[in-house]
C-alpha cells in the first residue's frame, strides 16, 4: 500500500518536532535545575559567613578571652541568634564532633556522623535526602577551626518550581503538535499538488505529449523543475526533429568523406611526385658514378648532388611525419608557462652559426612576454621560419627578430632582406608541397612542407600566422594570446 507523501511528510514535522521539543526541554530542565542548586549552594554558603561573622562579633562584644571556650560556653544563645537571623534549624559542634547547641534539629545525629569527618577537616560538605539538605561548615576563631556549623535547608519551593515548568513544556508540546499538524496538511497540501502536476507532465513526455505539458506558476523550486521539465521536453522534440535532419545531412556527409578521400589520393600522388623526383635524380648521379669512376671531377659533384637530393628527400620525410603525427597525436603536447624572449634568444644562439656562413646579421627586438604553449612546438615553428629566412636572404643581408605585446596577444615577427615571395604566391604558401619556384625550391633544397607544417602547429596552439604585406623582403607575423592565470584555470 502506497503511503501519500503528504503524510509523510506531515508525520515527519511532527516527529521532528517532538524530537525539538524534547531535547529543548531535557536542556532547559537540566539548566533550571542546576541554576536551582547553584542559587541554595551559594544561599548556604553566604550564611556559613554570616554565621561566622555573627559568633566573632559576639565574641568580641563579650568579655571572654578564650575564643574555644566562649563558642563551647555560649552555643545556645548563639544557636538561638543564629536562627532568628537565617530563619534556619542550627546546629553547633565542638571540634570533637560533639553536639552543643541547637535549633529546630529534626535530622538524627546518624546522619550527619557520616559527612562530620570531612567538615572537621576544615571542609565544606553538604548531603541532600529527598527535599532536605544538610549543609555542614567549618567555625573560625581569628586564626583556625573551633567547631562545626550545622544548616538544614528545605528545596520544596524549588521543587514545585520546576514541577510547573515540566507541566507547562507538556501543555505546550501538545498544542504546538496539533498546530503544526493542522499547517503541515494546509501547507502541504499546494505541495502535493505540485508534485502531482509534474508527475502528470512526465508521463506525457513518455506517451510523446510535448505540447501537453505544463508549466506551474510558482516562484520556488517547483517553478524551477516544472521550467527545466518543459524545456526538456522541447528539447526532446527539437532532438528528434534533429535526427530526421540528420538523415538527410548524412549524403551531404558521404560525400564529404568521398571529397576528403580524393584529396587523399592527391596529397599521395604528390608525395609519389615529389620523391620520385630527388630519387630520380640520385639515380641518375650514381649511374654516371658507376659510368665515369676515372672522372675525380665527375664524381665528386655527382656525389654532391646525390647528397644534396637524400637531404631533401629526408628532410620531406622527417616533414611529413610530423604533419601525421600533430594530426593524429594532438594530446602528447605538452602545454606549459613559456618565455617567448628567453626561447626566441636560445634559438637565435643556435642559428647564428648558418646565418654567420652567409655573412647574414640577425637582430633582436625581444620584450619578456609569457604565453601558454607547447615549448617543443613554439621551437619547431620559430627554427623553420628563421631557417627560411637565412636560406633566402641574400649574401650580407640581415633578419629582424620582434617580439612584442599588444592588446593582450604577444606579437612575433620573422624579417629578412631576402628575394620576398610574390603576391601572386602568398595565397598557397601554406598548402602542403607549394613551392613559389620549383628551381628555387631545388636550389635551396626546399621540400614546399616547412611552412605548412609551421601554419599546422601554431593553429594547433590556438595562434595565427600571417604573410605581411609592402615589406622589402619576406616577413612572417606569428600572433598568440598572452598567459592569462584564469584562462589557464578553464583549460
Amino acid at each position: 500500500m502506497k503511503t501519500s507523501i503528504k503524510v509523510k511528510w506531515t508525520i515527519f514535522i511532527i516527529l521532528l518536532l517532538i524530537f525539538n521539543l524534547l531535547m529543548i526541554s531535557f536542556f532547559m530542565l537540566r539548566g533550571i535545575e542546576k541554576n536551582q542548586r547553584q542559587s541554595y549552594e551559594a544561599l548556604l554558603k553566604d550564611n556559613s559567613k554570616t554565621a561566622n561573622l555573627y559568633i566573632r562579633e559576639k565574641f568580641l562584644s563579650s568579655d571572654e578571652k578564650d575564643f574555644q571556650k566562649f563558642y563551647v560556653k555560649n552555643a545556645e544563645s548563639l544557636v538561638l541568634g543564629l536562627g532568628r537571623i537565617l530563619d534556619l534549624p542550627i546546629v553547633l559542634y565542638d571540634m570533637k564532633g560533639n553536639e552543643i547547641g541547637s535549633i529546630h534539629n529534626d535530622v538524627g545525629d546518624e546522619k550527619k556522623l557520616k559527612i562530620m569527618e570531612d567538615v572537621l577537616h576544615n571542609k565544606i560538605v553538604y548531603e541532600k535526602n529527598g527535599q532536605e539538605i544538610v549543609y555542614l561548615a567549618p567555625v573560625y576563631d581569628f586564626e583556625k577551626q573551633m567547631g562545626v556549623l550545622s544548616f538544614e535547608y528545605y528545596t520544596q519551593k524549588e521543587r514545585n518550581f520546576y514541577e510547573e515548568i515540566r507541566k507547562l513544556f507538556w501543555e505546550v508540546g501538545i498544542v504546538s503538535i496539533f498546530m503544526t499538524y493542522l499547517l503541515a496538511r494546509f501547507y502541504l497540501s499546494k505541495i502535493v499538488n505540485n508534485i502531482f502536476c509534474l508527475k502528470k507532465s512526465v508521463k506525457e513526455i513518455e506517451r510523446g505529449n510535448y505540447e501537453d505539458v505544463r508549466v506551474l506558476d510558482e516562484k520556488d523550486e517547483f517553478g524551477d523543475l516544472s521550467g527545466g521539465i518543459y524545456f526538456m521536453s522541447n528539447k526532446i522534440k527539437e532532438n528528434i526533429q534533429q535526427i530526421n535532419d540528420d538523415k538527410e545531412k548524412l549524403q551531404l556527409a558521404v560525400e564529404k568523406l568521398q571529397s576528403l578521400e580524393k584529396q587523399q589520393k592527391e596529397f599521395i600522388g604528390n608525395i609519389t611526385h615529389e620523391f620520385k623526383t630527388p630519387l630520380t635524380v640520385v639515380k641518375a648521379q650514381m649511374d654516371l658514378i658507376s659510368l665515369y669512376r676515372d672522372d675525380e671531377e665527375l664524381v665528386c659533384k655527382s656525389k654532391e648532388i646525390a647528397e644534396k637530393e637524400l637531404k631533401r628527400l629526408d628532410s620531406m620525410v622527417e616533414n611529413i611525419l610530423h604533419l601525421s603525427r600533430i594530426e593524429k597525436y594532438d594530446f602528447e603536447l605538452k602545454k606549459e608557462k613559456i618565455n617567448t624572449k628567453k626561447l626566441l634568444m636560445d634559438i637565435c644562439h643556435r642559428m647564428c652559426g648558418k646565418a654567420s656562413k652567409f655573412h647574414i646579421k640577425m637582430i633582436q627586438k625581444l620584450e619578456e612576454t609569457y604565453i601558454f604553449m607547447d615549448a617543443e612546438s613554439f621551437m619547431q615553428i620559430f627554427i623553420n621560419l628563421i631557417d627560411n629566412a637565412i636560406k633566402y636572404n641574400i649574401n650580407g643581408g640581415k633578419i629582424v627578430i620582434r617580439s612584442y605585446t599588444k592588446e593582450d596577444k604577444n606579437y612575433i615577427e620573422i624579417e629578412d632582406t631576402g628575394i620576398g615571395i610574390p603576391h601572386e604566391h602568398r595565397r598557397k604558401i601554406f598548402e602542403p608541397f607549394y613551392t613559389v619556384d620549383k628551381n628555387r625550391s631545388k636550389k635551396f633544397s626546399g621540400t614546399g612542407l616547412g611552412l605548412s607544417l609551421v601554419n599546422k602547429l601554431v593553429k594547433r596552439q590556438k595562434g595565427e600566422i600571417r604573410l605581411l604585406d609592402d615589406q622589402e623582403g619576406t616577413c612572417f607575423q606569428v600572433v598568440f594570446p598572452i598567459y592569462d592565470e584564469k584562462i589557464r584555470n578553464g583549460f
